[in-house]
């Protein structure tokens, strides 16, 4: 199983069942959940991680993904050096420019998302600052990003290019 190009991330089912909510989970399903959890979020990096044989954890993320305990996402370093590709339609490049890395701080986030929505929207952003108080993770950050940027194109969406500027300044908080 090569997932070049892509990382792992947990599901809400995943983050239920590592909470213990799962029990048909296996020993070995809970590892990789909590692999990814704790940011081995490739193939190649839960592999050295792992205590388990290769092809046990292989046939682990095949269960996880089926299931639906775990989601792929495409990371910022798919493109090869030495090979260009067409450049994406602009609602291609906003889809995927407006991905969180996963090692952003939570907090940082949050403020940088909520000052966003009350700037571009005023008090018609209250609602959706308050459910970003509620995010406390980048899997829930990232759901809340997605009903943004469903928003800014709905009401102002000559103002993706600052939504993509505050995603990329939270991006720069990857450590």
């Amino acid at each position: 199983m090569k997932a070049r190009g892509e990382f792992f991330l947990l599901t809400p089912k995943g983050m239920e069942a590592l909470r213990g909510h799962a029990p048909k989970l296996d020993a070995n399903a809970k590892n990789i959940l909590s692999l990814i959890e704790q940011g081995s979020t490739s193939a190649e990096a839960i592999l050295q991680r792992s205590k388990s044989p290769r092809d046990v954890v292989i046939d682990g993320l095949r269960v996880l993904l089926r299931d639906r305990y775990v989601a792929t996402a495409p990371s910022d370093k798919t493109a090869q050096p030495g090979k260009s590709t067409p450049p994406p339609t602009s609602s291609a490049a906003a889809s995927l420019r407006l991905s969180l890395k996963l090692g952003i701080s939570p907090s940082q986030a949050r403020f940088a998302l909520k000052d966003f929505c009350l700037d571009q929207f005023g008090t018609n952003g209250q609602e959706l600052a308050d459910v970003i108080d509620l995010c406390t993770d980048v899997f829930s950050l990232q759901q809340a990003l997605n009903a943004i940027r469903t928003e800014v194109d709905k009401r102002c969406p000559d103002q993706l290019p600052a939504l993509v500027a505050c995603v990329r300044d939270i991006n720069e908080t990857d450590f």
